[in-house]
């Protein structure tokens, strides 16, 4: 039995063929984390959800920005974009089926100690902190999803505060789960800054590299930055290789703590 991460796929299911066939992929024994954004701007959205629908009892997996962005679009609260490659999911004649199974993955999934996100923590969370946090989005989601994704979209508040309201609190805990990379001098989060780490201005920081107020004793498994690639940082390491960009798609071997990649297959990209 071997338990493997991969990165974002969005979409790209040549290449995530292609890498399990490459790590020796046995659905009988193996297990899949999976670290979010698993459709979107690949040109297989639905072949590759409905691939993870068809092997879910072998998958762990949490959300990412795109897939909550699909969600938002099946439940009418979000316009497609001219990047967009959701539509034949949303034609497709087993939409409900994979909405119903999407309105129970966590946004947080954590396993004696290790820990899957697909952005990032706020250095300010315990883990106990973002667990439940997270376990509190997706019984908000499950209860009322029209109202979830009405409220989900926006930049502020920017940052943590046991004051805000809990709609402020959810906000902002759905942001830095899927969207955050760095934080600035004030501990705002900064959503601009997408590119890697040489250039990045002196007054951000990435999130994994400010020291939490709270121990934090387990491994992060994330995504999300493709700019910055493999990146094993002191509270883990980042899986998102840029598939869709034409980069690589990965896999980390939690057992060997080795990294296996593959190429992008032409067939995935936009």
């Amino acid at each position: 039995m071997a338990t493997y991460a991969i990165g974002d796929i969005q979409g790209c299911f040549y290449s995530l063929q292609n890498l399990l066939k490459k790590i020796n992929f046995n659905s009988k024994v193996d297990e899949l984390w999976l670290v979010g954004d698993i459709i979107n701007r690949g040109k297989g959205s639905l072949e590759t959800l409905d691939w993870c629908y068809q092997h879910r009892e072998n998958l762990k997996i949490v959300f990412g920005n795109h897939d909550l962005h699909f969600l938002s679009a099946a439940f009418n609260q979000r316009k497609m974009s001219s990047t967009d490659t959701l539509i034949p999911i949303l034609s497709s004649e087993n939409l409900n089926k994979y909405v119903d199974w999407m309105l129970f993955w966590p946004f947080i999934y954590k396993e004696k100690d290790l820990l899957m996100v697909h952005a990032g923590l706020l250095p300010d969370w315990s883990t106990d902190d973002a667990l439940d946090l997270s376990e509190d989005l997706m019984l908000s989601l499950q209860k009322n999803p029209n109202d979830f994704f009405k409220r989900m979209y926006g930049n502020t508040p920017d940052r943590w505060s046991l004051s805000n309201k809990k709609e402020d609190k959810q906000r902002l805990a759905i942001n830095v789960m899927t969207r955050l990379r760095c934080l600035n001098n004030n501990n705002a989060i900064d959503f601009s800054y997408k590119s890697g780490l040489n250039n990045i201005p002196d007054n951000l920081t990435p999130w994994f590299d400010i020291k939490t107020k709270k121990a934090r004793p387990e491994f992060i498994i994330s995504g999300h930055w493709s700019a910055i690639g493999i990146q094993k940082h002191k509270y883990g390491i980042t899986l998102d290789t840029g598939c869709v960009w034409g980069g690589k798609l990965s896999a980390y071997c939690i057992e060997s703590m080795s990294v296996i990649s593959v190429c992008s297959d032409s067939r995935d990209l936009p």
